[in-house]
């Protein structure tokens, strides 16, 4: 039986994705480096670490990991400031789930700065009993080890939870932890690379309690 939902935030509940693209952009910019989209598929789902590496090692950028992650972060808040919303039917399902008993958590592979700058921006303290963000854990996504810990705080087994995702890297991380899996594929990546998920939808608006229920 499904007893928790949990969330990844990026592509799922903000319409972050292409601001992320946007902010790679104008670091790549600053250092008049045409952006290369053929990583894409490679890097939508990783934490920081993970991603400024690709980054550093596609583009041969001296900086240290580090140095772009705090300079990446620092672009991407100041535009989340002025661009960045919700997808739709985040506050109906959210409500609707916890109305019906679920456990709801969120697994961001987001740094917590900008896990807890999305919560605040859309007073979206009290939805989430459980937050996990990407540097709260040693691997980050595909590996299994975020929704570990997220089923793992919120006292369920895995195979009770239901994650919700939106790239291969999250799809493939939530299967390893022995989650069924819903995606709401970002259509900027390759499609097919979703059919291991146990559920492929359009959007946020396509899943209920009961489409939840059914999967267990």
């Amino acid at each position: 039986m499904i007893k928790a939902v949990i969330f990844d935030m990026d592509g799922v509940i903000i319409n972050s994705e292409p601001l992320w693209e946007k902010t790679e952009r104008i670091l790549l910019g600053r250092r008049d480096i045409e952006y290369n989209p053929t990583y894409r598929d490679k890097i939508v789902g990783l934490n920081q670490n993970d991603s400024a590496s690709l980054l550093k090692d596609t583009f041969k950028l001296p900086e240290s990991i580090q140095a772009l992650i705090d300079e990446r972060i620092g672009i991407l808040v100041s535009i989340y400031e002025k661009e960045l919303e919700l997808k739709p039917g985040v506050f109906s399902l959210v409500s609707e789930l916890k109305e019906t008993g679920f456990l709801l958590a969120l697994a961001s592979s987001s740094p917590y700065k900008v896990v807890e700058f999305v919560i605040d921006k859309f007073s979206l303290n009290k939805c989430f009993r459980v937050v996990v963000s990407g540097d709260m854990i040693e691997l980050g996504k595909p590996n299994p080890d975020i929704y570990l810990c997220a089923a793992k705080t919120l006292r369920v087994n895995p195979n009770e939870c239901v994650a919700i995702e939106d790239s291969i890297n999250g799809v493939k991380s939530a299967k390893s932890a022995g989650l069924f899996c819903i995606a709401i594929p970002d259509k900027r990546l390759t499609q097919k690379d979703f059919r291991i998920a146990d559920l492929v939808v359009d959007s946020l608006n396509s899943i209920d309690a009961q489409v939840i229920k059914s999967l267990g």
